[in-house]
């Protein structure tokens, strides 16, 4: 990768890991962050992010190795004595297939033809594009807030799991609340586990939208949750775990070409180590933050740094 240095290579691994969790789009950073600071990339670029991708699966299954486990259990539970065992843990695993096929399948039919024209070299003068397609991811994420804030204030009840969920329905609510208000049945869903598959379903196909640069995977597909009535801690989770395997054996799939190109084999493992470290601080942080807050922040800087993007690259075209 003659045409990168190792402090841009190792730049663009912090990135990855952040952007692919953070609700931001990674694929509109790795695109639109080099264009903007004027880099020139070569024609292996594609195959580097491919395989930052896998560091940040890694780090995925590492923070959730717990439900992960949990779901293989449950998925080989469901097989006992040549019948199938239906119960809580192998339900959980059946909604994470049924949520991933729909991806899956796009992934495969659409996913190289996007990438191969966002990132070939020849296309960077359209690339101002992807910024305003990053403007219409905040601007989902703002619809989703938006919502959910609505739906709450017309249903009062919602489930009480944690004392901090009370401040975090005042928040939505935008007014103080009683616990008694804010406790109770209600009609949200309390975690990922109550899910339909239909709903599991309809959650994981928000993901195939991601594969246009610019819309964020975690950030539809949180929105999704929420529509089908999750928390934002739960609809979290769930993307999450939904997301492993798509990054994962999507960039499984591509890794045989990162051997072909020997020059950037080292600097794509130095990276990823920085991805990976990335990844993972970003989902401790996120798992956190969505316990008492909103996708919004991310909503306007979205659209802030997308309409600046597409401007700024427009008028450099």
């Amino acid at each position: 990768m003659q045409n990168m240095e190792m402090w841009q290579a190792l730049s663009m691994g912090a990135l990855q890991g952040v952007a692919e969790l953070f609700p931001i789009s990674s694929l509109a950073q790795t695109i639109l962050v080099p264009d903007l600071f004027g880099w020139n990339l070569p024609d292996e670029y594609l195959t580097f992010v491919i395989a930052l991708h896998l560091a940040t699966a890694v780090a995925l299954v590492l923070y959730f190795w717990k439900d992960w486990y949990r779901v293989v259990m449950g998925f080989l539970g469901c097989f006992k004595h040549g019948k199938l065992v239906y119960d809580k843990e192998s339900k959980f695993a059946w909604l994470l297939v049924s949520g991933t096929v729909v991806v899956g399948v796009a992934g495969l039919a659409l996913n190289k033809k996007i990438d191969a024209f966002f990132f070939a070299p020849k296309h960077r003068g359209i690339h101002w594009v992807v910024g305003v397609i990053l403007c219409v991811n905040g601007l989902v994420m703002l619809f989703g807030d938006f919502m959910k804030r609505l739906s709450l204030q017309h249903t009062p009840e919602v489930p009480l799991d944690h004392p901090n969920d009370l401040a975090m329905h005042a928040a939505l609510v935008g007014r103080p609340v009683s616990a008694a208000e804010a406790g109770g049945s209600g009609k949200y869903t309390r975690s990922a586990e109550d899910l339909s598959f239909t709903k599991a379903a309809l959650v994981g196909a928000a993901q195939t939208i991601a594969l246009l640069p610019g819309i964020s995977r975690s950030g539809v597909t949180i929105v999704a949750g929420l529509f089908a009535g999750l928390t934002y801690e739960e609809s979290s989770r769930f993307t999450f775990m939904l997301a492993t395997p798509v990054i994962g054996l999507a960039a499984l799939l591509k890794l045989h070409e990162l051997f072909k190109h020997h020059d950037i084999l080292m600097m794509a493992l130095y990276s990823s180590i920085v991805a990976f470290i990335t990844a993972y601080l970003s989902i401790r942080f996120l798992m956190k933050y969505f316990h008492n807050n909103r996708l919004s922040p991310f909503g306007y800087f979205c659209i802030v740094f997308g309409l600046f993007s597409a401007l700024y690259l427009k008028s450099h075209a």
